[in-house]
């Protein structure tokens, strides 16, 4: 019997997901509200297996969490289902101690898959996610970008305005402002909708 606690950001993507793994008999399921995370984490979560965390999207906090969490619970495997993310972030989450990273577009099975692929100690990325890191020959209208300003990038397309960018990268919101011009420059683009619209077809042509 697999020990498997379900938390995150948002607490209806929690919900789906202990729905999804509920009829698999060898997992018991808990889900981590906030007010029981809070005091004694590396307590709760040594007591766990698997802990899979459901991410509203990219952020340095999501990874500076998660690479706190396994410094504090190494041997509990850390699984993190999200939105798109570059290439650099994926990378960077699986090298911080993650086991697995599945998109919340991939299915049920491939979900249990990385968990399976977990507990024996290997590390596991959706398929949609993998094209993404092994698709590096293409004609990107993003290659011109520095790797700074592809984080912000993602970081303006996953929603956070100026100031939670600035917050998340610890850098003054004039200099946010300064990258996000040289982006929409870069990109020949005037709008955040316009960014929004540009990472969406850059992943819809990384998986087809």
């Amino acid at each position: 019997m697999l020990n498997i606690s379900i938390y995150g950001e948002h607490i209806l993507s929690t919900q789906a997901v202990q729905r999804l793994l509920q009829e698999e008999t060898n997992f018991n399921l808990r889900l981590i509200t906030p007010q029981s995370r809070s005091g004694h984490l590396a307590q709760l979560y040594n007591k766990q297996d698997v802990l899979i965390y459901c991410a509203i999207g990219y952020s340095n906090t999501l990874f500076k969490e998660i690479k706190r969490l396994h410094q504090r619970t190494p041997a509990v495997k850390k699984i993190i289902i999200m939105p798109m993310a570059h290439k650099q972030f994926l990378l960077k989450m699986l090298n911080a101690g993650v086991e697995a990273i599945v998109s919340y577009k991939a299915s049920p099975e491939e979900l249990i898959q990385a968990i399976h692929f977990a507990i024996h100690g290997q590390q596991y990325l959706s398929v949609d996610l993998s094209k993404m890191i092994i698709n590096t020959q293409y004609p990107s209208n993003f290659n011109s970008l520095s790797k700074r300003e592809l984080e912000i990038t993602y970081m303006l397309a996953n929603g956070m305005n100026i100031k939670t960018v600035s917050s998340e990268l610890a850098i003054s919101p004039k200099t946010v402002n300064t990258y996000r011009y040289r982006i929409f420059n870069k990109l020949a683009i005037e709008r955040n909708v316009d960014l929004f619209r540009m990472v969406n077809e850059e992943a819809a042509y990384m998986l087809a």
